[in-house]
């Protein structure tokens, strides 16, 4: 019997793509090696992508197979600022919470996201009433599908890839803990992730570890210190709180998986920090 739906509607929207995607994939899927434990990392990357979007403001239009497409409407331009900077503490604190705890799988394998940002100004979304207790939505758009090619890239850490006008509307607030360079598509990259189609080609920037600017030893001792400082007497974004407390909320595994994050936080990487920073005031002295 064919599947009937009572109704669609249709409406024009702005706002804020965000598409995650796991690299490699199909490599591991068609692995023996890694399948299985490949199996039991999509259902739970599916949880927690679906709570840290939540926890940034955003709706989680669906899980893809191997990642989601999530959407942040922002009828005013001026929202844009703070919508991109829950986006991109979202997709850093996503980012290292996957590397160092691989949500709690055992696995050979080192699964890694990859993320697409863009700003899609005329998304056309689709809402899809299956019953009447419950409906969808769906979007597609130029932006749209140039997100989902965009999380497609490789990327230095956090591993995102954006816009311009987004990066420079993260700029402006003061939740800045991504860096972000220009990305040069070569013809190879066209042609590989892009199909050779030049739509907003020229205006992509990349993450990347290090900042444009060279800093002396005194400048980062002293941002190692503000760190620390901060590590000691934590005060955390509106969205850090509700994310956690979600991922607290959640099935048995999550429990392990926070304790361990939380460890890292404040003890593994406050640990090397202070390490650091005394190693770099002996070269002051």
């Amino acid at each position: 019997m064919i599947q009937e739906f009572k109704k669609f509607e249709f409406s024009r929207e702005r706002g804020i793509v965000w598409v995650c995607d796991i690299a490699n994939s199909s490599k591991y899927l068609n692995s023996n090696d890694s399948a299985t434990s490949l199996e039991e990392f999509l259902p739970r990357l599916n949880w927690v992508g679906a709570i840290v979007v939540e926890a940034a403001g955003g709706r989680f239009i669906k899980w893809t197979g191997d990642g989601f497409l999530a959407w942040f409407k922002s009828p005013l331009h001026r929202e844009i600022n703070e919508i991109i900077s829950n986006i991109f503490e979202a997709v850093w604190q996503l980012t290292v919470l996957i590397n160092v705890t691989q949500l709690g799988v055992n696995s050979g394998e080192m699964f890694k996201v990859r993320h697409g940002v863009t700003y899609e100004r005329d998304a056309l979304v689709t809402k899809i009433k299956h019953s009447e207790d419950y409906s969808s939505l769906d979007l597609t758009g130029r932006a749209v599908i140039l997100a989902f090619r965009l999380s497609g890239v490789d990327s230095k850490f956090p591993n995102v890839i954006t816009e311009r006008e987004l990066v420079e509307a993260y700029h402006q607030t003061n939740r800045q803990i991504i860096n972000f360079k220009k990305l040069e598509v070569s013809e190879d990259k066209k042609s590989k992730y892009f199909k050779n189609e030049e739509f907003g080609l020229d205006k992509l920037y990349t993450s990347t570890r290090k900042a444009d600017n060279v800093e002396t030893i005194e400048n980062v001792v002293n941002k190692g210190k503000k760190a620390l400082n901060q590590a000691e007497n934590p005060s955390h974004s509106k969205f850090y709180n509700q994310f956690v407390e979600n991922l607290s909320a959640g099935p048995s595994w999550c429990t392990s998986v926070l304790d361990e994050y939380t460890r890292f936080v404040e003890q593994d990487l406050k640990g090397t920090l202070e390490e650091v920073v005394e190693m770099l005031e002996k070269k002051i002295d």
